[in-house]
């Protein structure tokens, strides 16, 4: 017999990881042509207590902002989500999010449903042991861009 739970201390901690949260393509001038970023990693899990398995229900949210003088229409940008155990990767998927910009907007919202891989827990581990991460699937350049500027590119 299994149970859904939104119980945080239950489930495996569901989150963005910081140097990864954040994606920016910059122009041949070095000026950014978008920025977009993972605002929110929420989830539920699924835990079948006699199979020893888990499963989490991930919902993503992101946000795009483009320069106010303009730049593309839309961009896809990818990302992954990963199921740790302290520093083991588990598993890795990787999916790719479009941003479509309304005409003259400068923002733009997008949110996302995913499973996480069911994880057949080791024993001994609880599903609390183990963390379900998002991030953009960055570039060398990208992730020296993101440790440059921070958290929050302007």
């Amino acid at each position: 017999m299994g149970c859904t739970t939104t119980d945080d201390d239950k489930c495996p901690l569901a989150s963005s990881l910081v140097d990864t949260a954040s994606i920016t393509e910059l122009a041949q001038d070095q000026h950014p042509l978008f920025t977009a970023q993972i605002f929110k990693v929420s989830a539920d899990c699924d835990i079948e207590k006699y199979d020893h398995t888990v499963s989490s229900s991930l919902d993503i949210e992101f946000t795009a902002t483009r320069p106010s003088t303009g730049g593309p229409d839309g961009f896809d940008a990818p990302y992954f989500v990963a199921v740790t155990l302290g520093n083991r990767i588990l598993s890795k998927h990787e999916y790719t999010a479009h941003f479509s910009f309304d005409p003259g907007a400068t923002t733009a919202s997008l949110s996302e449903s995913r499973d996480s891989p069911t994880v057949h827990m080791e024993k001994g581990k609880q599903p609390y042991d183990y963390a379900v991460l998002v991030g953009f699937q960055l570039t060398h350049a990208q992730l020296q861009y993101n440790r440059t500027v921070g958290r929050y590119p302007k």
